[in-house]
């Protein structure tokens, strides 16, 4: 009986003497992009994500508020591009040029010279073009460059087919929202948003190599779309940001830094309302440098 008692007593002291879990989170490193957030003013909304590829965040600012995401989204998009069409990347995307016509929702919102631009360099690309021309913009004009993303978003069905799309690739993405085509009114539907939780998920599984129902090929090749130039320590670095100066003024840096040594998964967000129109490009300027230094205490060498 009473060795019945002492039993579970000794588990449980046993239990009690373990120690809790080392915290992830780096209180120095936070509280520093607290501080450059904080020298933004109260004006501006902020969301900062840095963790190991799916693993828990070092840093985690707003990680699950909503925010203007930009052209950064389309990270998701060319995931589902690519994943659509893994033995047909260098083949044309079967129907760009119904795509591309007019009075197509995706391009209609388009001057017509813009649409006839677009049409020259998308109508007759291959995926993998498509894909680079929406990400990097090598190439191509502004207007091409969001036109190749709403080519991307009509095929999959419009923004809320693609949306769907997304949100059933990993319930770790469902932070992503797909309201309206790129550069269509961000009132009308709804501005496209993310949270950094979710931005950090579709990173980081490219920077694993592993994404749920995507073929190796999709992924390679969605990996060499994101690929920039080394930086200064010789990681390799893959990004795509977004930059808005219409209101709210938005500007994301997301992406990973990789070497023998590790890798981090970066997500920085930054938004301000209600800035004066003449004031907009002022005020992006001012975000863009932020983003940048913030990006920077992330990944920096020492962490």
């Amino acid at each position: 009986m009473r060795t019945a008692v002492l039993f579970p007593l000794l588990l449980l002291g046993a239990a009690c003497a373990v120690p809790p879990p080392t915290p992830q989170i780096d209180p120095a490193l936070t509280a520093h992009v607290e501080a450059a957030i904080a020298e933004l003013g109260p004006g501006v909304r902020a969301a900062v994500w840095l963790s190991p590829p799916l693993g828990s965040p070092r840093v985690a600012i707003g990680t699950d508020e909503p925010m203007p995401v930009a052209s950064a989204i389309k990270v998701g998009y060319l995931v589902e591009l690519f994943a659509a069409f893994p033995d047909a990347l260098d083949a044309p995307l079967p129907d760009a040029a119904v795509l591309l016509a007019d009075e197509h929702p995706a391009v209609a919102h388009f001057p017509a010279a813009m649409r006839q631009t677009a049409r020259q360099a998308l109508a007759t690309a291959s995926v993998r073009r498509i894909g680079e021309a929406m990400i990097t913009g090598k190439g191509v004009d502004n207007a091409t460059y969001n036109i190749a993303a709403n080519v991307v978003t009509a095929h999959f069905g419009g923004p809320a087919g693609l949306l769907a799309k997304l949100h059933a690739r990993d319930p770790s993405w469902r932070g992503l929202q797909v309201r309206r085509y790129m550069l269509a009114d961000r009132t009308v539907h709804g501005d496209n948003e993310a949270t950094a939780r979710s931005l950090a998920a579709v990173h980081g599984m490219l920077a694993r190599g592993s994404v749920p129902g995507v073929d190796a090929r999709a992924i390679a090749a969605a990996r060499a779309v994101l690929a920039r130039a080394d930086d200064p320590t010789g990681r390799k670095v893959f990004a795509k940001g977004g930059s808005l100066d219409s209101d709210p003024v938005t500007r994301v840096e997301g992406g990973w830094h990789e070497s023998t040594g590790g890798t981090l998964v970066h997500v920085v967000m930054l938004s301000q309302s209600g800035v004066a129109a003449g004031e907009r490009a002022a005020a992006g300027k001012r975000l863009a440098a932020a983003a940048k230094r913030i990006e920077q205490m992330l990944v920096s060498e020492r962490r």
